[in-house]
């Protein structure tokens, strides 16, 4: 018997180690993740992504979120980076058979698996940050009118620019994209019918080169606003920005990203992941679990927002009038009288003010 044991226990070890994880907000640290008096030391949580954290995209603001609920309420918490979504419903698995209670996937690159093993494993609590999964009682899940933050911050552009030029760079042209993508559009045309918005995809969420060789040809052509919401292409968006200088201006995206380019980011579209996974989280410690009903997070709910620059100094540079119609905007869309549009659909029938 002793040697059988001695065999489960090293093929769990081999397992864990295959699967590459970084654990991490107490492991082998009582007071932040294994102190047993705290709210959350039944949880054992893993956050999985399909790349890697730490290339600016809003994976790592969900960590962050994340990070925040397991420091806060003592409970362990592994990231696992690099799954193929091929792989994600036995790396899940394995996950799973080590003790681990809570599953937070970011994005909906997982949700085919989340759907199917949820059913199976009752007493594994899930979290989709940013896809709705209905109808599963321990799947908490939430999705983003992502349009709503980029119609402001296209309102922006649009009363900025003195070209009558302004772009949106995304990654690959999905749902999510055409929100961003669309709503920018209708903020820049609302406020300004004679600008010019153009679109542009990396087809890429890391090639930083591609983002700077699409911002180096936009910013030749005359456009001085580009909206990034590239994940990591956004730096060579920066980068672009930076070295053209003058009225070349950038916006930023996932957490602000400010500190990458403090003196040519002027402001940035966010989606609050790290709230939504954070409260999600809490619930979970609190016993208020929000399972089964998907939440839709906008404006209102705090979801989505626009920042402006910490850098006081650009700060400045934009006129106290801009910001106004901002926020007029802003609370237009808050309480419904303007209903920004996420669809090609939707922008084809969307009423903007007669010139």
């Amino acid at each position: 018997m002793k040697r059988i044991n001695s065999v489960k226990r090293a093929l769990a070890a081999l397992l864990a180690g295959c699967l590459c994880l970084t654990a991490f907000a107490g492991c082998g640290d009582k007071k932040e993740g294994g102190d047993a008096g705290k709210k959350g030391s039944d949880i054992k949580a893993a956050i999985i992504i399909s790349g890697s954290f730490g290339t600016q995209s809003f994976q790592d603001v969900a960590l962050a979120g994340c990070q925040k609920a397991a420091d806060e309420f003592g409970f362990e918490l592994t990231k696992v980076e690099n799954v193929n979504s091929s792989d994600a419903s036995s790396t899940i698995q394995s996950l799973i058979g080590q003790g681990v209670n809570m599953i937070i996937s970011p994005n909906d690159f997982f949700n085919d698996s989340i759907e199917e093993l949820a059913p199976e494993n009752p007493d594994v609590r899930f979290i989709s940050g940013d896809a709705a999964v209905p109808d599963l009682e321990n799947v908490a899940s939430s999705y983003y009118r992502e349009q709503e933050s980029a119609f402001l911050l296209g309102a922006l552009a649009g009363m900025l620019t003195e070209s009558n030029k302004v772009a949106f760079i995304g990654h690959t042209s999905n749902v999510v994209m055409d929100r961003f993508d669309y709503g920018y559009q209708a903020g820049a045309k609302y406020v300004n019918p004679n600008v010019s918005v153009i679109s542009m995809y990396t087809g890429s969420v890391s090639d930083v080169n591609k983002g700077k060789e699409m911002a180096d040809l936009l910013y030749s052509q005359g456009v001085d606003y580009i909206a990034p919401a590239a994940a990591a292409c956004n730096t060579g968006v920066f980068q672009s920005s930076k070295e053209h200088g003058g009225n070349c201006w950038t916006f930023g995206a996932a957490d602000g990203q400010f500190h990458l380019m403090p003196d040519r980011i002027l402001a940035s579209q966010v989606k609050r992941i790290d709230n939504v996974c954070y409260q999600f989280l809490k619930d979970a410690v609190e016993g208020n679990w929000k399972g089964g009903q998907p939440q839709e997070m906008g404006l209102k709910e705090g979801g989505v927002d626009l920042l402006y620059t910490t850098n006081e100094e650009l700060a400045a540079t934009i006129p106290q009038d801009v910001k106004d119609r901002v926020e007029e905007l802003r609370q237009k869309v808050v309480s419904g009288e303007i209903k920004v549009p996420g669809t090609k659909d939707e922008f084809a029938a969307f009423s903007f003010p007669s010139k």
